[in-house]
């Protein structure tokens, strides 16, 4: 029976996180940075598409009905959802970074790719699995925004409000009951994503909270960010995802758990 003194607390994985990353922020900042540039020019691509076809006359008349800019809308929502599952595919070799550098292992910037590299179909249905709720409440979220400021009915505002909050808190769900599974299936690579899903909500079961805190733990370095403009975020953003890193592995085997301190 495993003792719960052998799962560290948030303060320890922090600090911990810390210490595992001392002497390679350079690198690390690098790869991060990689990272964010990667989804802005995924995000970008969506916004071009839209706009391209934003100029179909269908949607470009100057007649244009509710209906069509409704149409236009989910059309635009579902781009950006399919993108977004392309981004969170990058989350995949970011995790593999940051285990890398937990396990003393090299880390390299090709270790960003690996979601692709690696049994990209797999990668894909996790990554589409993570984003699915998020992404099915965000169509009545953009439709009815876009009512609201089509026909100004404050009803369509409130209750638009209302699905991102659903969105946001479905994210956090998602979050603290499979916010490993990209992490499992670079430890069992030939489990189907089904399995990796379903060994992520049993092995999180009993700690979530403890994942949850040490999210909020990061809170005050994220109001710093935005204080900065979010040029923090490349400083804040690998400590918190090599914290999730340490997370994964004192989980996995709290029993034989090394302080990073001893492997670097």
């Amino acid at each position: 029976m495993i003792n719960k003194s052998e799962y560290r607390t948030p303060a320890e994985l922090k600090t911990r996180a810390q210490s595992a990353l001392t002497g390679r922020f350079g690198h690390v900042v690098m790869v991060t940075l990689s990272y964010f540039i990667w989804l802005y020019l995924i995000s970008y691509s969506g916004s071009i598409i839209s706009a391209v076809i934003s100029r179909m006359p269908v949607f470009s008349g100057l007649n244009v009905g509710i209906e069509v800019q409704i149409t236009f809308t989910v059309i635009s929502t579902l781009i950006a959802a399919s993108l977004s599952i392309i981004g969170e595919m990058f989350v995949c070799g970011l995790d593999l970074y940051y285990l890398n550098i937990s396990t003393g292992r090299d880390a390299t910037n090709g270790d960003l790719f690996a979601g692709f590299r690696d049994n990209p179909s797999e990668t894909f249905k996790i990554a589409s699995f993570l984003l699915l709720p998020s992404i099915i409440l965000s169509l009545p979220y953009n439709i009815l925004a876009d009512l609201y400021v089509l026909t100004g009915n404050k009803e369509c505002l409130y209750v638009s409000l209302g699905f991102m909050g659903l969105a946001l808190l479905a994210s956090l769900y998602m979050h603290l009951t499979y916010g490993i599974a990209f992490f499992l299936k670079l430890d069992f690579p030939t489990y189907s994503a089904g399995k990796i899903i379903k060994l992520s909500r049993q092995k999180m079961q009993g700690h979530r909270a403890r994942l949850f805190m040490l999210d909020v733990r990061f809170i005050p370095m994220f109001i710093l960010c935005i204080l900065s403009f979010g040029i923090g975020m490349t400083w804040v953003y690998p400590i918190l995802t090599e914290a999730h890193a340490l997370f994964f592995l004192n989980l996995m085997n709290p029993g034989h758990y090394i302080p990073i301190d001893e492997r670097i």
